[in-house]
């Protein structure tokens, strides 16, 4: 068996017939699909049991939450991979080949996503269409590393893992987090390398009933505590001399957060003559002309539209290596 495939559900009687239909129809057949019931109270049992495909196997759950099926299916994979599919959304017949001789082409990947479409359109906000926009263009293994702190790079059921480095880690965590992210960190903090296959193979199923817009574990104040511990694990432990780019809102936020973890910036940066000259948490606000040439960290988090590319293309003509010199909190 080369790849196990998880797929957790909860109440899904409208959409776990296409999930479950959708990896049936790969073009790439050696694989096992387990299906989590996590306590089901309406016909979704009834409609997985009706499956009769031998690769498809039922675990049935009492209503635990999605952490708890998804170590549970992991539990039971007997693949040397892993891929994840969730019960409202819909895997393109070449998705699994693909990602599979992707993977297979580059011992040093931990694991791969590939593109995704979201659907259906009456139901996708503006912010969502950015957030798909940004998610698709981040492809390579450099440029996913890079955003490793801007926000999830790689959308969770999409990926395809490779199954040791996995259970190294132990799985998925149960906490006040968002447990995707959680897992993504956590393999890049281990040394995993990421890809994707840039073309779409994955439809996104956007409606209101998301596990990710009802449990609070998927709040951006979650979101943002998450990926400033793994910012001081990571990073700050190491260099705790940094500088911080962007007093506005989403900067102030995270460097307050910081700040009651002890962890406090050499100085801001910003490009506001209103700001230049001033402090902000008792340090001084530079102009980007006036950053040092030997620092060794700035961390950036301005979350203005086009700052990021301005802020990027500015510091690389400074000579400072993005992923090494500078990295992007927003």
């Amino acid at each position: 068996m080369k790849l196990s495939v998880i797929l957790p559900v909860y109440n899904a009687e409208n959409t776990i017939s296409s999930a479950i239909n959708s990896i049936l129809n790969q073009s790439f057949s050696d694989f096992e699909l387990i299906v989590i019931d996590d306590g089901s109270t309406d016909r979704t049992q009834e409609i997985i049991s009706s499956f009769s495909d031998e690769r498809v196997k039922i675990i049935r759950q009492a209503h635990a939450g999605i952490v708890s099926a998804l170590n549970n299916g992991l539990n039971s994979a007997a693949g040397d991979f892993v891929a994840r599919m969730d019960a409202d959304d819909i895997s393109l017949p070449q998705r699994f080949e693909k990602q599979m001789a992707l993977l297979e082409s580059n011992c040093s990947l931990a694991a791969v996503g590939c593109g995704v479409a979201i659907f259906p359109q009456e139901n996708v906000a503006e912010g969502m269409r950015y957030y798909v926009n940004w998610l698709n263009s981040i492809v390579t293994t450099t440029e996913i590393i890079n955003n490793m702190y801007v926000e999830m790079p790689i959308l969770h059921p999409t990926l395809i893992m490779r199954a040791e480095p996995l259970r190294q880690i132990g799985g998925y965590r149960k906490g006040d987090f968002p447990e995707d992210y959680d897992l993504l960190l956590r393999l890049y903090s281990a040394g995993g390398n990421f890809a994707k296959v840039p073309d779409v193979q994955f439809h996104w199923r956007e409606h209101p009933d998301k596990l990710s817009r009802l449990n609070a574990a998927y709040r951006p104040a979650a979101f943002r505590e998450l990926k400033l511990y793994f910012v001081i694990k990571n990073l700050l432990e190491k260099k705790r001399n940094f500088l911080f780019w962007g007093v506005g809102r989403d900067g102030k936020i995270h460097a307050r957060s910081l700040k009651n973890q002890g962890y406090l910036p050499r100085a801001f940066i910003d490009i506001s003559p209103k700001k230049i000259g001033q402090k902000y948490l008792n340090k001084p606000i530079i102009a980007p002309e006036d950053i040092p040439q030997n620092s060794e960290l700035i961390l950036c988090c301005v979350g203005t539209k086009g700052a990021r590319a301005e802020i990027r293309h500015y510091l690389l003509e400074q000579a400072f290596v993005e992923g090494e010199h500078f990295w992007f909190l927003a």
